[in-house]
């Protein structure tokens, strides 16, 4: 009995020994609070305010066209109307179409910059990870709650303002 209760001791007290050294890290923060990505959402922006104006006018244009149909229904047979209808729904989809690939473009180009960072970030982390002799670095989102001493975010984040990302912005066509 009690060299089972000493094995167990033994057990607990070594695992004691070869502590874990964890740290915490919270992504998002050191992601969004980026200065470059800021100048960057700004960048995007500036680019998109001429193409909204023109998706605008292209809005209007097809608002017209509609009530023209609206105007005419009752003048034109239904082989026009359908052929109106039908040149109206082509203009439509042709729109919606140019507002899709807008969104996407500026969505992979956000995205593009912030997997830059990230892939930034995971760097200073092995650095950071080697240099302190660090087990597991864990993302805040990981863990319910420790003591904030193990918390690197500002480390890092000193680290990350410092170094540029390099990724100019792809303007829409």
């Amino acid at each position: 009995m009690i060299r089972k209760i000493f094995i167990i001791f033994i057990i607990f007290y070594s695992h004691n020994l070869n502590a874990t050294n964890i740290r915490v890290v919270d992504l998002d923060f050191l992601i969004n609070k980026n200065s470059e990505l800021k100048e960057f959402i700004n960048k995007i922006e500036i680019d998109q305010k001429q193409h909204r104006e023109e998706f605008a006018k292209e809005e209007l244009n097809l608002k017209s066209q509609l009530e023209k149909i609206e105007e005419v229904r009752l003048i034109l047979n239904d082989n026009e109307i359908q052929n109106e209808i039908n040149e109206y729904n082509k203009d439509f989809n042709i729109f919606n179409n140019k507002i899709e690939k807008f969104n996407i473009h500026y969505e992979n180009q956000l995205n593009l910059f912030k997997n830059k960072i990230l892939q930034i970030i995971l760097e200073l982390l092995k650095e950071y990870s080697l240099n302190n002799k660090i087990d597991l670095i864990l993302d805040t989102k990981s863990y319910i709650i420790s003591d904030n001493s193990i918390n690197i975010t500002n480390n890092i984040f000193e680290k990350l303002d410092k170094i540029s990302v390099g990724i100019d912005l792809e303007k829409f066509k």
